[in-house]
């Protein structure tokens, strides 16, 4: 696999714990320092970042994923050490255009930024 399908297969692994609600899968292919930020939380207005322990907590507790998704690529750059992807992703009931950076640490890809941005259909 190069090292593209490798990031692609790293989102496609994200997604995948998120639409199933999988937080060991997360816990797997999130980095430590992980980050999610993104405009607006259902009703809410604002920016919100949730860490990964936040973001674990809201696929557990079923607040977000639980749906399945497509994906489309729409770029992939890797630079050394570090990939950046744009995606969008469509469920039933949302789509998302998200921007998703990576870090290659310890031999894996580990999804270290998620920036969706979140419109319901």
């Amino acid at each position: 696999m190069n090292t593209t399908e490798q990031v692609k297969d790293a989102i496609a692994t994200f997604v995948k714990a998120g639409d199933t609600n999988d937080v060991s899968l997360l816990e797997h292919i999130l980095h430590p320092q992980f980050h999610n930020v993104q405009d607006g939380f259902f009703n809410e207005h604002g920016i919100f970042i949730f860490s990964k322990e936040d973001y674990k907590a809201l696929v557990g507790s079923k607040r977000f994923g639980g749906a399945p998704r497509t994906i489309q690529f729409d770029s992939v750059n890797i630079d050394g050490n570090l990939a950046y992807a744009t995606v969008q992703l469509e469920s039933s009931r949302l789509k998302f255009n998200s921007t998703i950076n990576l870090c290659h640490t310890n031999g894996q890809w580990k999804v270290i930024h998620n920036i969706p941005r979140i419109v319901p259909k």
